[in-house]
């Protein structure tokens, strides 16, 4: 059981309350680069901002079984508490859930561990602009100049697109990332522009 679990899992919460899986998750697309990332010898510490059906973490954990994953979630599903029990007995501790706000639990976390610092951070929380651009910044302060830097959610034209747009154009305007690629449905792309159902950027913080 692995990704395909944690997908009916989802889908079986959602269909608990009567409604149609909606899910925010990351698409097979975005997962293998996401696994091409992590299997890089260098990294071993991932620092997540959002884990919904813990598809990301469990892509990253099984790419290279070297990492370790702290994940940052709001815990608003009923499929978050579950999909986490699966990724422990999966991937033995070799995952920590930080659970509420990542605007107050990412600086709590940096309180607690002022010397850790993530080889990769994906940021794919919270979409309002205030939110995306918090974690963007909160964030940082957890990276090095080498880190390996991942946000979602760069589709200004779709509703949820339009706050981590605007926060990852701010910081770069404002020189603290490096843009280095950008991709749109699975193909690298030079500007963020329609159409498109999925676009991220890499780069790394200045």
């Amino acid at each position: 059981m692995g990704l395909e679990y944690l997908s009916s899992l989802v889908r079986r919460t959602w269909q608990e309350k009567g409604r149609e899986a909606v899910d925010g998750s990351a698409d097979d697309t975005e997962l293998a680069y996401l696994a091409r990332l992590a299997k890089n010898p260098s990294v071993r510490l991932i620092g997540e901002i959002g884990f919904n059906g813990g598809f990301s973490s469990y892509n990253f954990l099984a790419a290279n079984p070297h990492t370790h994953v702290y994940s940052f979630d709001l815990c608003e599903y009923n499929h978050v508490i579950p999909a986490k029990q699966h990724i422990d007995e999966t991937f033995p501790g070799r995952h920590t859930l930080i659970l509420g706000n990542s605007i107050q639990t990412v600086p709590k976390f940096l309180r607690e561990h002022p010397q850790l610092r993530f080889d990769l951070i994906f940021i794919d929380g919270g979409h309002d602009y205030e939110i995306a651009m918090a974690d963007l910044i909160n964030m940082r302060a957890l990276a090095t100049t080498n880190t390996i830097l991942v946000t979602d959610d760069l589709t200004p034209w779709l509703p949820w697109g339009e706050g981590p747009t605007r926060a990852w154009q701010e910081i770069l305007r404002d020189g603290l990332v490096i843009q280095e690629e950008l991709i749109k449905d699975g193909v690298v792309v030079t500007t963020i522009e329609p159409p498109g159902e999925r676009c991220w950027v890499v780069g790394r913080y200045t």
